[in-house]
């Protein structure tokens, strides 16, 4: 990691062409949650069994990040240390995407699913790498925030544009990905500019130094139980909004949009919140208001009062991305930064090997609204765990 206290403040614009490349992963998130699971729905027939495939993801979800990372902090290239595991990542992923547009047959898609996200997780450990890398401690908050205000708008624009028309192109969702994310990572590349360093040829075993992080660990526990509650309802709210309030695919895909408005309108706000309030404290509150709102679908009786809450969760979701990983920052000790954001994206993506199934397996067993009630209890675990996490002492205000 370059030491933070040397990092020039970054420009506006380099700050916008660096948040493109949250829009590409929020694009593929997008198609995530809006499209594959109506894809896998169609081809399997069971929310079960959907459930269990994009879980499968969680397999590269859970080491790729870590792989890519540790790669990435031993490299230095013409390109940098990061953004050739970057490209190498996406363009793997995009392949598959255009490939899975041609796929009507499950035993063929279930390889390409998983080359497809193979490439996904082995891209995004590195780009968030770049922030520490690029940003000096001081600006991450307000960087966090220029991240998912401009990244935000590829989930927006891919719901809007491509997975709200999916009754009517089973194509356009597949194409938006592929062209949204070549357009958006090539700026992304050509508005970075990684300092280049020296690297040691020996590197501290990463899974040791971690292991003497005891509060990057309980930091880590909290994000887990955090992410497993999004996942669960994150894989089926356009399925679970259909049958609970009788909605069109489209009227559904209109309520996670919403949502996902409120989230990119608040990031930024957020972000600079967090610089006033602290990092932590910024975390836990937005983590209550999620699960506020998620309690509250089972008392709500039409779509108006449904879309209220939406935006309301959007609100929380979106405080808790801005602080989130600014706060995780904080943690860090000099060094095998990449190899760090790794096992925080293992535990972020990882949770999919978990949130799918239970989610799956709760909305055919116990009925829809229990996803909600289910996914409030374990972000409640979640934010207890985030209140016994340390401030660090003497670095950047949390």
């Amino acid at each position: 990691m370059t030491d933070a206290n040397n990092i020039l403040p970054v420009s506006l614009y380099r700050l916008m062409g660096f948040a493109l490349g949250l829009f590409a992963v929020q694009t593929f998130w997008g198609f995530t949650w809006a499209t594959l699971p109506l894809y896998l729905k169609e081809l399997t027939g069971s929310n079960t069994v959907t459930g269990i495939i994009i879980s499968m993801a969680g397999i590269t979800g859970l080491f790729f990040p870590v792989i890519a990372g540790a790669v990435s902090d031993r490299i230095n290239t013409p390109l940098g240390r990061r953004r050739p595991l970057i490209i190498t990542g996406w363009i793997l992923a995009c392949i598959m995407v255009g490939l899975l547009m041609r796929i009507d047959s499950l035993l063929a898609a279930l390889p390409v699913i998983m080359f497809a996200y193979a490439g996904f997780f082995l891209a995004i450990g590195p780009y968030f790498a770049l922030l520490p890398d690029t940003v000096p401690a001081a600006q991450r908050s307000f960087a966090s925030g220029v991240m998912f205000l401009i990244g935000g708008t590829g989930m927006l624009s891919y719901l809007m544009f491509a997975a709200r028309l999916w009754e009517t192109s089973h194509t356009r969702p597949f194409v938006w990905v592929v062209i949204a994310v070549t357009v958006s990572v090539t700026i992304m590349c050509f508005s970075v500019r990684e300092a280049r360093v020296h690297v040691r040829l020996k590197q501290p075993s990463l899974l040791r130094e971690l292991l003497r992080r005891k509060n990057v660990l309980k930091f880590f526990a909290a994000m887990t139980l955090q992410w497993i509650g999004l996942w669960m309802l994150s894989a089926f709210f356009v399925i679970a909004s259909m049958a609970l309030f009788g909605l069109s695919v489209e009227r559904a895909i209109k309520a996670f949009f919403v949502m996902n408005v409120s989230f990119v309108l608040v990031a930024l706000p957020a972000g600079l919140l967090a610089t006033k309030l602290g990092l932590k404290r910024t975390t836990i509150s937005g983590m209550a208001i999620m699960i506020v709102s998620f309690c509250c679908v089972s008392f709500v009786k039409s779509y108006t009062a449904l879309i209220v809450l939406m935006v309301i969760s959007g609100i929380g979701y979106g405080t808790v991305l801005a602080a989130s990983y600014p706060f995780f920052l904080s943690l860090l000790p000099e060094g095998n930064t990449a190899g760090f954001v790794g096992f925080y994206h293992a535990c972020q993506n990882g949770t999919l090997l978990i949130g799918p199934i239970v989610g799956g397996f709760m909305v055919d067993h116990f009925g829809y609204t229990t996803l909600f009630y289910g996914a409030a209890a374990v972000m409640l675990a979640g934010l207890i765990t985030y209140t016994i996490v340390r401030n660090p002492e003497g670095r950047v205000r949390n």
